[in-house]
């Protein structure tokens, strides 16, 4: 018989663990700011711990997959996410049987370093600037110098916006720069001299953004594998209540 002493020891050491409830949301980085900015609001509706991680809709849709992630923070169609992401690890991602929560979408914007000399820009002129067809601002009425194209990793919302709407499905020009997150961008487009890149309108803060011809809009969602339950279900309830 194990000691009462012993079972008490147990039940301190096990009972933390079972009220710490966490449900962990991975994805988007716009869509992770947004949610860190009701997250007081949110924790205190549920009573449950929030684990929010911006580490683009790609990642968090393969977090969601893997099991290292409860909600998966969309930006950019699930389609074109999934797309992407089985396009660097075929057959990584199976949407079929997931469940989409969309939210009001977030407004693209084309942003570019001041010495680019340019203040707006038209769809023809951004799919080949984006394609690397056009390569110096001169081409566009702009400064003469080249046109250094900064982007997102190909699971940003984001970057598959702007491949569907704008590219119309093509691609991207061979020489971008290419960096982990949408949060890597703004620091780059704010100090190299030429550069043009994509962002969400929240994440263009403090930066040239170009006028262009109409709107940009990528569509941002929350992503559960199956019908949510328990904690997951108040949490989403809870979280699209407030960004409502």
């Amino acid at each position: 018989m194990v000691p009462l002493l012993a079972l008490a020891g147990i039940a301190l050491l096990v009972s933390p663990c079972m009220a710490a409830d966490v449900v962990r949301l991975h994805g988007s980085v716009t869509m992770a700011k947004t949610v860190t900015e009701h997250l007081p609001a949110i924790e205190s509706q549920t009573g449950i711990k929030l684990e929010v991680i911006g580490n683009g809709a790609g990642r968090g849709l393969t977090d969601l997959v893997t099991g290292n992630a409860d909600i998966a923070l969309m930006a950019g169609s699930l389609k074109g996410v999934a797309e992407a992401v089985n396009a660097e690890k075929p057959g990584s991602v199976v949407t079929a049987g997931m469940k989409d929560y969309p939210i009001a979408g977030m407004d693209i914007v084309f942003v570019a370093h001041p010495s680019a000399g340019v203040k707006s820009i038209n769809e023809a002129q951004a799919r080949d600037v984006l394609s690397g067809k056009i390569t110096n601002w001169k081409e566009i009425g702009g400064s003469d110098q080249p046109i250094k194209v900064v982007l997102p990793f190909p699971g940003d919302g984001v970057r598959i916006t702007v491949k569907e709407v704008v590219l119309n499905g093509g691609t991207f020009a061979p020489d971008a720069i290419v960096r982990a997150t949408s949060k890597d961008i703004a620091p780059i487009v704010s100090q190299l001299q030429g550069s043009f890149s994509i962002l969400s309108k929240k994440n263009a803060a403090g930066l040239d953004v170009l006028s262009y011809e109409k709107p940009i809009v990528m569509p941002q969602s929350f992503v559960t594998q199956g019908e949510p339950g328990g904690d997951i279900q108040k949490t989403l309830d809870a979280v699209l209540k407030t960004l409502k």
